[in-house]
């Protein structure tokens, strides 16, 4: 997939115009009400963008759909600029693009995090300087920062009630979860076993971290397999994981079992083609416009509206009844949905 983004290498930091610097300095003092909010500012306004790695489609897609906004809102006199930075996954790199950022005077920084609790002092100095702090997707736990997010118990929780009421209270399932220790695997799974745990018919035969990676889940799913005579049902909190359980089934020779996933084009495309086969899932969403949910936050915030700290959306929903309406027969399997873009910003973004 080619993607044609402003994004920096090695914790590097890029401006959308290629200038070295915006002009725009925050000198707006910070608020005495609430300890996330800065005061009052007038626009055009410089938004930063540091998210702590791009390795993985999501995150490109995340990092296109801001780039997409942010355009028009420049367009429409609202942005007077945007940088994005990339942190190549290192909480060291993302310290200091955050640093980078404070320096150049932005008037908000939205943070994709890659530790929660890491980066509290640099975001601690940034609301210091008056610059307005949104952490989304992976949220941070600093007071002067808003965070902006699915809700991962309600995405947890709508797979195992799913599956619970597919399986009549009453089966034998394997357990995709994700990255172990992160707070988005816990959350969602720890929301899903609470509805297991109410439904003693449903029995988990074996837990399974697989990164929320295709490949991972596959190779796990089919060294099972041998072991497993009998298996109902897959809980999986991950698209590419639901979709790597399916191929290993297919390999293996067994009928397709309901399995819960995420709303990835590549599950979504794969549930259509075996619905008349039986086959049945639902796919709650993390959609990567978070990154324009959170600029939208930060906008409001600096015109002065206070949108509460922490703001949770309730995770869209694919089920077999709305699964034409997402899926995108002609689009790449890495596609994300819901999306905000239009049908020509896919074709640019997968071009």
């Amino acid at each position: 997939m080619s993607v044609a983004l402003a994004l920096g290498t090695g914790g590097g930091i890029v401006f959308a115009n290629g200038a070295k610097d915006t002009g725009n300095t925050a000198s707006s003092p910070a608020s005495t009400t609430s300890p996330y909010l800065v005061g009052t500012k007038k626009g055009p306004y410089v938004i930063g963008l540091s998210n702590s790695f791009s390795g993985n489609s999501w995150r490109a897609q995340m990092v296109a759909e801001f780039k997409f906004a942010a355009e028009k809102l420049k367009a429409d006199g609202v942005l007077k600029d945007y940088i994005i930075a990339d942190a190549t996954g290192s909480t060291a790199n993302q310290i200091q693009q955050i640093q980078n950022l404070i320096s150049k005077g932005v008037d908000a920084i939205l943070v994709d995090a890659n530790s929660d609790t890491a980066l509290n002092p640099t975001i601690a100095a940034a609301h210091k300087a008056g610059i307005l702090v949104i952490g989304f997707d992976n949220t941070v736990t600093s007071p002067n920062a808003i965070n902006v997010n699915t809700d991962q118990t309600k995405f947890g929780a709508a797979g195992a009630e799913w599956l619970v009421k597919k399986l009549n209270g009453k089966g034998d399932i394997l357990v995709l979860n994700g990255v172990a220790g992160t707070p988005v695997n816990a959350a969602r799974w720890e929301a899903a076993k609470a509805i297991f745990d109410k439904n003693p018919g449903i029995k988990v035969l074996t837990e399974i971290n697989a990164n929320w990676d295709q490949a991972t889940a596959q190779q796990a799913v089919a060294n099972l397999l041998p072991s497993f005579s009998k298996i109902d049902g897959i809980w999986s909190q991950g698209g590419a994981m639901t979709l790597g359980a399916i191929y290993a089934f297919q390999a293996a020779n067994r009928p397709l079992v309901p399995m819960t996933g995420e709303a990835n084009n590549g599950l979504l495309k794969l549930w259509k083609t075996n619905q008349s086969k039986g086959f049945d899932s639902i796919a709650p969403a993390q959609p990567p416009s978070l990154s324009v949910e959170a600029l939208n936050v930060a906008i409001k915030a600096l015109k002065g509206e206070d949108p509460g700290q922490n703001i949770l959306l309730n995770p869209p929903l694919v089920s077999s009844e709305n699964l034409d309406q997402f899926v995108h027969s002609d689009m790449p399997d890495s596609l994300w949905l819901p999306t905000n873009m239009t049908a020509d910003q896919m074709k640019t973004l997968f071009q």
